[in-house]
């Protein structure tokens, strides 16, 4: 990253590039223009000056102050599920992967914040702000409405907190078919895993998917039913097998979660294409609770 960035990334390039394939390609799919496509970490899932703080400008401050404290936070993270990874994939089944209180808080607050910092969560903070009549319609009001939000410790708090409590169970994934990921990769599932939902964390039961890389997955089961039992397996890898079809039905996910682009380390995207039209239906309902 320069001293100056000028493309700034809601979704990591560290956290992109994991989904590379062995020459460094990241195959993408335009959800809105139904295209598949390769590109690099560098070129996606980012805007022009996205969590640039003009006021900040104005009064004389650096106004990429919370595009460095994300940096910040980047770094850390990405040097600690590096470890982690690297544990789960060397380890077998069951095991605990040693996760200390510091490295938990720091990879719940990145995810808390992954789900907050998307362009997603831009429009629906403008949405709701619209709803209540302080309509931001300027990308400038909504830029300072979403940043806001960022700064906003008592929100975070709440979303970090829930993240940070829950039983973190990590499944690794040895079927030919990979993980995919998309620009909002934070993914929340139902309780009774009838349906994915665009923001709904804080139902009952409803608990976290978040895939590190494309054979390794974390899920974050709040300390609630039907997940009270879970809280055994916290910190351990999964000891169930992973199938081609549980597989896909996480990756369902990242077509539902995306703003726009689904990524993958391969250029077959074609389950992701076949599942998008289906999205506000119920035809995957009995796929979902089987898998």
């Amino acid at each position: 990253m320069t001293s100056n960035p000028k493309l700034h990334h809601y979704v990591p390039q560290f956290y992109l590039r994991r989904f590379c394939d062995s020459a460094g390609r990241l195959w993408a799919w335009d959800r809105e223009a139904d295209r598949v496509f390769i590109t690099s970490p560098r070129s996606v899932a980012a805007e022009r000056s996205f969590y640039h703080l003009d006021v900040f400008a104005e009064q004389g401050h650096d106004p990429l102050t919370m595009e460095r404290q994300l940096a910040s936070i980047e770094h850390e993270t990405a040097c600690i599920t590096n470890q982690w990874i690297k544990w789960i994939r060397d380890g077998h089944l069951g095991m605990q992967v040693p996760i200390s209180d510091q490295n938990r808080a720091i990879v719940a607050l990145f995810t808390a914040l992954q789900f907050l910092r998307t362009a997603d969560a831009r429009d629906i903070l403008a949405r709701i702000a619209s709803s209540t009549g302080h309509a931001a319609s300027s990308e400038r009001e909504r830029r300072i409405l979403h940043t806001g939000a960022l700064w906003d410790d008592k929100l975070i708090a709440i979303f970090t907190n829930r993240i940070e409590s829950s039983a973190w169970v990590f499944a690794r994934n040895e079927t030919d078919v990979p993980f995919m990921t998309s620009d909002n990769p934070a993914a929340f599932r139902r309780g009774d895993n009838a349906m994915w939902l665009k923001a709904g964390m804080f139902g009952n039961g409803t608990y976290v998917v978040y895939p590190l890389v494309p054979d390794v997955v974390m899920y974050c089961y709040p300390p609630e039913e039907p997940w009270l039992k879970l809280a055994s397996f916290d910190s351990c890898v999964s000891p169930v097998m992973l199938t081609a079809d549980m597989v896909d039905s996480e990756n369902t996910a990242q077509v539902f979660m995306a703003s726009r682009f689904v990524f993958s380390c391969r250029d077959d995207l074609a389950r992701a294409r076949d599942f998008a039209p289906t999205i506000g239906t119920d035809i995957y309902a009995p796929y979902w609770e089987s898998s």
